[in-house]
């Protein structure tokens, strides 16, 4: 090992018709390592050289932004979706949830009327549900939308914080949107939805693979039992005629609910917000709800990775959400 100070590295490196640049550590490995006879290093690399550039992920190529919906004294929620997304080098931006939580009749009249001036949105309370925390997910879906628009962005996919990813997310997704280019391009896609949009992994009767009792089921939602490959599935059990079968992960989505992961082509964008009334946007329903009824009549098209491929935490218990079903 050589020692000197930086100085007599240097010149001891310019002596031999070294680069004599970098740090001291640099300078030791030039004069250390064994050189080829036209001065080469023959497997050194140094320390100030660019690293090798990331292969980028097939969800930030395929998506022009990734969002969280995330409020903003939810960290923890925010620190355990980013590590889900992490851990399979997705990189996702976190989007300041609206606020919606409020106490009193009172408080809440006036929590609606400050959304309606600040974000330029028509809020209908009359429904009983049509609550200020659902507005919230209403407008900063709208919010989203809007900035799709203004940017250009291609696709963008929204999140909610409380998803789990599944173990062959990338795989699956990928498998997907190869399909895809086959198919007629869709206003929205869905990661993970709930309501008709797929079928397979479910069936009527208990099997081997679909051994849990459907999840909207044991919530009361759907009247008749059936068994499902997921313990958290969220789906109805939909007719294979009415969630057609496109590809071998794609199903049609006549009318999904969820919102907790799926996403918005640029067109799918502009009719939705064309479909609110954009300025002021119509604001009268549960964001899923609206969703819904735009698919059933036709106005947006939907398909659906089928089964998901991205879980609600919980299925149907929702232990800390903001926003009540």
């Amino acid at each position: 090992m050589i020692k000197s100070d930086k100085k007599k590295l240097v010149k001891k490196c310019k002596d031999k018709g070294l680069p004599s640049y970098g740090t001291k550590q640099d300078l030791v490995k030039r004069l250390t390592t064994p050189r080829s006879k036209n001065n080469m290093p023959t497997t050194i690399r140094l320390d100030h050289s660019s690293p090798p550039r990331k292969k980028k992920n097939i969800f930030n190529k395929f998506f022009s932004k990734i969002y969280v919906i995330n409020l903003d004294d939810k960290t923890t929620r925010w620190k355990k979706v980013k590590t889900q997304f992490n851990r399979r080098g997705i990189e996702v931006d976190r989007f300041s949830a609206v606020d919606g939580r409020c106490k009193g009749k009172k408080r809440c009249a006036k929590k609606i009327d400050e959304f309606e001036e600040k974000y330029d949105v028509e809020i209908d309370d009359e429904p009983k549900d049509m609550s200020a925390p659902a507005a919230s997910l209403v407008i900063g879906t709208i919010e989203i939308l809007r900035k799709q628009v203004e940017n250009k962005w291609k696709r963008v996919l929204i999140c909610e914080d409380d998803i789990v990813l599944g173990k062959s997310l990338v795989k699956k997704f990928s498998e997907g949107i190869t399909e895809m280019k086959k198919l007629p391009t869709p206003d929205l896609l869905y990661l993970g939805c709930g309501a008709d949009c797929g079928s397979r992994g479910m069936s009527a009767k208990k099997t081997k693979s679909n051994k849990y009792i459907s999840d909207v089921y044991k919530a009361q939602w759907c009247p008749d039992k059936f068994y499902t490959i997921y313990k958290d599935d969220l789906r109805s059990f939909c007719k294979p005629a009415e969630c057609k079968p496109l590809s071998s992960t794609i199903s049609l989505a006549p009318s999904p609910g969820g919102t907790w992961c799926y996403s918005y082509t640029l067109e799918g964008a502009k009719k939705m917000l064309k479909l609110l009334g954009d300025r002021p946007a119509k604001v009268d329903n549960h964001i899923d709800n609206i969703i819904r009824n735009f698919t059933k009549s036709g106005d947006l098209l939907a398909y659906a990775f089928d089964p998901p491929i991205v879980w609600h935490e919980g299925g149907s218990i929702r232990p800390d959400s903001d926003i009540p079903w």
